[in-house]
């Protein structure tokens, strides 16, 4: 699929990015659906990563300690992107699907 090569660039956009692009009038729609997808997906990926990898970074640094939740941020956040742009868990293609179809039928409706 198309899309799916093509999203790839969106993972790691901060919103500031995806605001932009929001307003952009080169931005076609299957673009903006394409990006807001792969934050989603992004980020779900990063929630599941965070519970997951709690007994790995268990006595590596001082649990207390800010450099500890800064090292476990930055690895969460590397590998979640890393998943995100690997095709991830396919939450983003299928959420794409259900977008497209739904402004497809909007259309329809407001011809």
């Amino acid at each position: 699929m198309e899309t799916e090569s093509a999203s790839n660039s969106y993972v790691g956009m901060d919103s500031s990015m995806l605001l932009e692009m929001a307003h952009s009038k080169h931005t076609t729609q299957e673009q903006k659906v394409a990006a807001v997808s792969d934050q989603f997906e992004s980020v779900l990926v990063k929630q599941f990563l965070k519970e997951a990898l709690k007994p790995m970074f268990k006595g590596v640094f001082n649990e207390d300690g800010g450099a500890h939740r800064m090292y476990r941020h930055f690895f969460t956040d590397a590998i979640s992107e890393s998943i995100a742009s690997g095709g991830g868990f396919g939450v983003s293609s299928i959420l794409q699907q259900q977008l497209q179809s739904n402004v497809s039928e909007g259309e329809k409706v407001g011809e």
